[in-house]
């Protein structure tokens, strides 16, 4: 059915543009064109009415602010703007499709397959539609339309609950390998708030115009597409050091264990439930932007403070002031030596003053 009216359309579409037809006539009146082959297989009416006798067969008809009367056998026919009569016994239509005219089916005409749009319909009881009825395409885009919403709003939702479900598999493995790391950038949050703001700032707005420069020539193309991917890294790992981070806090517990998955898992669910506000993931993705790339630059210059492993109820990575002091050696009594003290005998040294 689709098939034959794409063909069909194509047909007309190749007929139009190439102009590959071997006769062409002209009427008197400027903008009217009645162009036809030798054989009659393809017919085309512009401003110019159409006729198939009883006798006569056609591969392609298609009239435009014109009629065509059809009285023979037609393949496909297209009305655009034009006055359609398909009538008699003789008549048949396989595939017609007609728009913004009248159709007038009567007299036992068949048709095959049969499509309008914002046309006015007469159809006699004696006329045979192999198909069943006429169908309108402005019912059966909206009902394709809707089908297809509904069908993307089902993916949509699947892609959601996969994206939920890798966001925390990917929480969990972050924590397993880098417990020290995303502490170290949640310290950030807690000891450089203003830093980490500005910081986080610019890493959202600068990136995008980077690579919206590279994008602009063609080598710096494959350079934009690496720094996108850099980007959306960092800004992913933001996330996760901010759920890290608002978990320890929702569990105090969690800021002693070697590896808070718990924490982990439930502060990025939170993020990902508060996710349709639009504020929370604003400020999730400057805090946690800013505090990936401080601690990331405080380990390239010289491997950054390690935090504290905090005990309950300490302040939560708070970095050493200075470094402890090393231990003394035990206080151990000198050996004794000669004319030392205490004197030995009793008596005070020779070398002292007599007094």
């Amino acid at each position: 059915m689709e098939r034959n009216l794409l063909r069909a359309l194509l047909l007309a579409m190749t007929v139009l543009l190439i102009g590959a037809l071997p006769a062409a006539a002209q009427s008197e009146d400027e903008g009217r064109w009645l162009l036809s082959n030798t054989d009659g297989s393809v017919v085309i009416g512009i401003r110019e009415d159409v006729a198939v006798g009883p006798a006569d067969q056609a591969d392609f008809v298609m009239v435009t602010d014109a009629t065509a009367a059809i009285e023979g056998n037609v393949e496909n026919l297209v009305g655009a703007s034009a006055d359609v009569t398909v009538s008699g016994s003789t008549a048949r239509v396989e595939n017609l499709l007609t728009f913004s005219g009248t159709l007038t089916l009567e007299d036992g005409a068949t048709i095959g397959e049969g499509y309008y749009s914002d046309t006015e319909i007469s159809q006699d009881e004696t006329v045979i539609v192999e198909n069943g009825e006429l169908t309108d395409i402005q019912d059966g885009f909206v009902a394709f339309a809707g089908a297809m919403a509904a069908l993307l709003i089902v993916l949509l939702i699947f892609l959601a609950i996969g994206g939920v479900i890798a966001m925390l598999a990917m929480t969990l493995l972050v924590i397993a390998f880098g417990t020290d790391q995303t502490r170290r950038a949640g310290s950030m949050i807690s000891n450089d708030v203003l830093k980490t703001i500005v910081v986080g700032l610019i890493m959202l707005v600068l990136p995008s115009i980077i690579i919206g420069l590279l994008f602009a020539t063609i080598v710096g193309i494959p350079l934009a597409l690496v720094v996108a991917v850099l980007w959306g890294f960092v800004v992913f790992l933001g996330q996760i050091v901010v759920g890290t981070w608002i978990g320890e806090r929702i569990l105090p517990r969690a800021r002693t264990a070697e590896r808070p998955y718990g924490a982990a898992f439930l502060g990025v669910l939170i993020l990902v439930l508060l996710s349709w506000t639009g504020v929370v993931p604003l400020l999730a993705a400057i805090f946690g932007t800013g505090a990936v790339t401080l601690a990331g630059w405080r380990m390239l210059r010289g491997g950054g403070t390690p935090p504290v492993p905090p005990g309950y109820g300490d302040p939560y990575a708070q970095p050493m002031p200075v470094a402890p002091p090393p231990y003394a050696p035990p206080p151990y009594a000198p050996p004794p030596q000669q004319g030392g003290w205490p004197p030995q005998g009793g008596q005070p040294p020779s070398s002292w003053p007599q007094g």
